[in-house]
């Protein structure tokens, strides 16, 4: 993520987000992304934009249910 991303999100007050993602975790799971997880590119080109792991994209854009 580049420099003047970072200091948009974190003027939106995503601060605690950006800083779980640049430690390679997901925002929203906080757990670890293995970037082997996903399954083809439009999953990766997600984590670059949102940092999100393969089950939270999953989740989120309704792949699978969340509970």
């Amino acid at each position: 993520m580049n420099i003047e991303k970072k200091k948009f999100l974190k003027s939106l007050g995503f601060g605690r987000e950006v800083s779980i993602v640049t430690e390679c975790k997901c925002p929203l799971c906080a757990d670890r992304v293995n970037t082997e997880e996903f399954k083809n590119e439009t999953f990766i080109k997600e984590f670059e934009r949102s940092g999100l792991c393969q089950g939270c994209q999953e989740t989120v854009f309704g792949y699978r249910v969340a509970w």
